[in-house]
């Protein structure tokens, strides 16, 4: 794997496009059309790519790698013994989840930003491209430089993890405003056009976006900033945009020329396996979205099955490991940033809360959830929509991996209408169970949601590496902070150490996170 320097590629690029930047900002927000020196559009494209990577090491490093924690994907190589699977990845893979994005970002951010002179659609564009991206940062390391981040200098002082939060949540609410409104006066005009791989330019549905992250950046930091999250969060729902709701909402990317990244890993490269967790929870409930999810396993005597990989293993062969299942991926299919069944059950939990979210019961909402993701993946959800008792997960030893396990903490489907609906009962691990099955492959995404609130229960690391005390059971809590940024950013990253409130290490919870 090649080592990122973020201070070098970036230095170097803003040296590059520096000497293109104009000032014309009235023309690039009204004449959308005409090719500019550093036009808008153009740049935006592979800013866009970033929400979730399609570039294939990208992927690999982040979305797959990072990832697994989440309970989705394991991958199956070793690497000469490093992995965040067993808790022991190196410097250079423990930075890149930070500094890539940053490379990826801010060169084309800040042309846009000086052409546009901070104002405009383009402007409130990209700002709500890097908030959605910077998310996955600050889940991931907590503090980090947001808000005074500038052209040439990223070597900044850290937004406190509330301070991040906020920004994003600005940045998004702007978005909505900013791109909403264009969309109406200008009726319905694309001037991003071909060069949007997920809505072909459609302003009105990058809104719905924005106020759906919203709403998911709201629920992150809702047990402990409810002051900010409960009016950002009722804020979105009633929001003039709306909402993705319906499936034909849903934010997906196009690889484009490129090769969906998971298909890529897992059938190219062998890097790639389903997660035990995902496979054995659905294998549980008998969900008919297993055959849209995974292919069979070819392990011998288990060909009939879906047969997940557990993660954290330090001691397999690459080739033995083959016969696990794999994403059930074409080289073309689409990614996926958000879809309307996590809008669903988004508002149901703001419902236990006492949010106001909408006319519908929490109940109702929880259940569309469901009915939405079955209808995305085109099965039917009746029979398992009925099912009341609580399964028992639970994963065999095989040939590679000796490893049996059982998961007790489970809940059935059915809502119960007896219980009380507050975020302390059942109904809550419902909600996030069911979430977490209908995102899929969202493995940054359901990292967060289980570190912020502890559902659905994950097999135990098989082989812990740590040397910093991460628990096998609770899993890594976050990643350190770059060693670039002690290196280079010495002074904010001290103070960015001190705002942690604990040791800079993956054993130290962030703010929002549940502590046991």
């Amino acid at each position: 794997m090649r080592k990122y320097l973020r201070n070098i590629t970036i230095g170097a690029t803003l040296l590059l496009l520096a000497g293109s930047c104009t000032d014309k900002f009235e023309e690039y927000n009204t004449n959308q059309y005409q090719i500019h020196d550093a036009d808008p559009a153009t740049l935006m494209k592979s800013m866009i790519e970033t929400i979730v990577n399609i570039q294939q090491n990208d992927s690999q490093m982040q979305d797959q790698m990072v990832g697994q924690l989440g309970g989705y994907l394991c991958v199956s190589n070793t690497w000469s013994g490093t992995n965040f699977g067993t808790f022991n990845q190196s410097d250079a893979w423990n930075a890149n989840p930070w500094n890539t994005p940053f490379e990826k970002i801010y060169g084309n951010f800040f042309q846009i930003q000086e052409a546009t002179n901070s104002t405009g659609h383009y402007y409130a564009f990209v700002c709500m491209i890097r908030a959605i991206t910077m998310l996955r940062i600050t889940d991931c390391y907590g503090p980090m430089p947001y808000s005074q981040v500038k052209k040439g200098n990223f070597y900044v002082s850290y937004d406190s993890q509330k301070q991040v939060y906020t920004n994003i949540l600005s940045d998004l609410a702007n978005a909505a405003d900013i791109l909403y409104n264009y969309n109406v006066e200008t009726n319905g005009n694309t001037p991003l056009g071909n060069n949007d791989p997920v809505f072909d330019g459609n302003y009105a549905s990058w809104a719905k976006l924005a106020n759906s992250m919203r709403l998911r950046v709201a629920m992150r930091i809702s047990g402990v900033w409810p002051e900010i999250a409960q009016p950002a969060a009722e804020a979105a729902v009633t929001h003039k945009a709306g909402l993705i709701e319906s499936n034909s909402d849903n934010a997906m990317l196009s690889c484009g020329s490129q090769s969906n990244p998971y298909q890529l890993a897992a059938v190219s490269w062998g890097d790639l396996r389903v997660n035990a967790n995902i496979v054995d929870y659905m294998t549980a409930y008998n969900d008919p979205r297993m055959v849209k999810y995974f292919n069979k396993s070819t392990l011998t005597g288990m060909t009939d099955k879906y047969v997940g990989m557990r993660t954290g293993d330090a001691d397999f062969k690459k080739a033995d490991a083959a016969g696990y299942s794999i994403p059930a991926y074409t080289a073309t299919s689409k990614l996926m940033v958000f879809c309307a069944a996590e809008t669903a059950f988004l508002r149901a939990e703001g419902k236990l809360r006492n949010w106001k979210m909408g006319d519908k019961t929490a109940k109702a909402y929880y259940e569309e959830g469901i009915s939405l993701s079955m209808e995305q993946y085109q099965v039917s959800g009746d029979e398992f929509m009925k099912i009341v008792d609580a399964p028992t997960v639970t994963h065999p030893s095989d040939a590679v991996q000796k490893a049996a396990a059982t998961i007790s903490n489970t809940v059935g489907v059915k809502w119960n209408d007896s219980e009380s609906d507050n975020i302390d009962g059942k109904n809550f691990q419902r909600i996030i169970t069911q979430k977490w099955i209908a995102n899929y492959p969202l493995g940054m995404e359901a990292w967060a949601e289980y570190r912020r609130t502890g559902y659905p229960e994950l097999y135990p690391c098989i082989d812990n590496l740590s040397d910093c005390g991460v628990s096998s059971q609770r899993g890594m809590r976050r990643l350190s902070f770059p060693y670039t940024e002690a290196q280079n950013n010495k002074a904010n990253y001290d103070q960015g150490v001190i705002e942690l409130e604990g040791t800079d290490n993956e054993a130290t919870d962030l703010k929002w996170a549940k502590k046991n």
